[in-house]
């Protein structure tokens, strides 16, 4: 098979037509318009690539790519912020890594496309091709790092596992969705289980009365106060992996059919909004971002929360996707946690030991016990999977084989941080 395959490196994402696209990301929540648009508009310190391998010129493996630089001090939690400043003043070169990374920065979570039509053997001689342009591209562009970014159970089941020994595995923060399956929303504060949570909502509610939403897929009128409210956002967020350009906010809804702005006021005076890509599978919370002390006296982040809920209520939206951190007070109103995993690895030896030791110690932590992940469960062969299992703060390098012994035991479980870029943190 391998004579009939072929592997092409391109500066982009969106080499591949609409309909191949949906053949490759059948469950991807995120349209190609999107991703098109995301490299129209551009991200600041951000280039995108792709690894595409054909068959008889039709794809059958995708890899989106993006690179940036990277700073240590976003790997770690806030308790150990002053001891990644200690250690990158010691070793200066690990302030700011080179990294190029296997998924999307603009995106629910991270996923390869794998046509799923073909046969096993074909995809094990792609994933040699498309690892060895990876490589090559990696020494190219200088990589420090590379990663394979925020793979699910459910994303992750094509990855070959077996040919990422050389790996280390990071817990990532959980994404969060909320089940639309209620008649109006006092039937979903009802169905709450905490009974604190249920009085609090129903008081944040009740103080929010005065909040006015408006609906639009214009935003010019208020577009200064939204990218004021963004990069504020950005501003208190403890780790930033990419801002967008005012261009974005600008064009998103003109670009990307299914995204529209929901406004938040108070005695007209704009205080917050919410971006949101809305499909008839999902909505989608991409931004949220507010005047703090006038969000805050309102409680717009609840009132945004419930106006959400009940536009999905309304137009039968199944799923309700709320995006990554504050997993505590998400899973407090009714979220999902859906758990992943970042896949790394330096290109030094000694240093991948030093940032496994420093993951192990350092990284994020979360509280809440998340489901077991297993990735690249798809593979027939034992050796092709990955169990990770998750406990409070382990690193492991990936280890593949058939038994529990030989698998890879991570283990994790809110962060209360402001999401900055989608909610993505790695």
């Amino acid at each position: 098979m391998r004579e009939t395959l072929t592997c092409d490196v391109a500066p982009r994402i969106d080499v591949v037509n609409p309909a191949e696209w949906q053949r490759l990301f059948p469950d991807l929540p995120d349209s190609l318009e999107m991703i098109q648009f995301i490299q129209r508009a551009g991200l600041d310190n951000f280039r995108f690539h792709s690894i595409v391998v054909r068959q008889d010129e039709q794809p059958i493996l995708f890899l989106p790519l993006f690179e940036t630089t990277y700073r240590l001090s976003t790997l770690v939690e806030d308790a150990a912020k002053g001891v990644a400043t200690m250690i990158t003043a010691c070793f200066p070169p690990l302030c700011h890594l080179r990294l190029l990374g296997v998924g999307f920065v603009e995106g629910e979570w991270g996923q390869v496309g794998v046509d799923p039509q073909v046969d096993r053997a074909t995809l094990d001689a792609a994933w040699d091709l498309a690892l060895q342009a990876f490589e090559a591209l990696a020494k190219g562009v200088n990589a420090d790092l590379t990663a394979f970014a925020h793979f699910t159970a459910q994303s992750g089941r094509m990855l070959p596992m077996h040919k990422l020994k050389g790996f280390s595995t990071l817990v990532g923060l959980p994404y969060a969705s909320v089940p639309i399956v209620y008649t109006d929303v006092e039937a979903y504060i009802r169905a709450l289980h905490s009974p604190k949570m249920r009085a609090d909502l129903r008081r944040k509610l009740r103080k929010g009365q005065q909040v006015e939403v408006l609906q639009t897929r214009d935003p010019g009128p208020w577009l200064d106060a939204i990218y004021r409210f963004y990069l504020e956002t950005v501003a208190r967020s403890n780790a930033i992996f990419g801002v967008h350009r005012r261009t974005y906010f600008e064009q998103v809804c003109r670009a990307v059919p299914d995204a529209q702005y929901h406004l938040y006021f108070v005695a007209e005076q704009l205080v917050a909004f919410k971006l949101v890509v809305v499909t008839p599978d999902c909505l989608m919370d991409k931004y949220f971002g507010m005047d703090h002390a006038l969000g805050r006296a309102h409680n717009v982040y609840f009132v945004a929360w419930a106006d959400l809920v009940r536009y999905c209520i309304q137009q039968r939206i199944p799923r309700y996707y709320v995006g990554q951190a504050e997993e505590e007070t998400k899973h407090r109103l009714g979220a999902q946690l859906l758990p992943n995993l970042i896949l790394f690895k330096h290109r030094h030896a000694l240093v991948h030991r030093l940032f496994t030791w420093l993951a192990r110690w350092l990284a994020y932590q979360p509280p809440i016990p998340l489901a077991p992940i297993r990735l690249g469960s798809d593979w027939d062969e034992p050796s092709a999977e990955l169990t990770v299992s998750q406990t409070q703060g382990q690193v492991h390098h990936v280890s593949v084989g058939g038994s529990d012994e030989d698998g890879c035991e991570a283990r994790c479980g809110d962060s209360a941080r402001p999401y900055a870029h989608g909610g993505r943190v790695l």
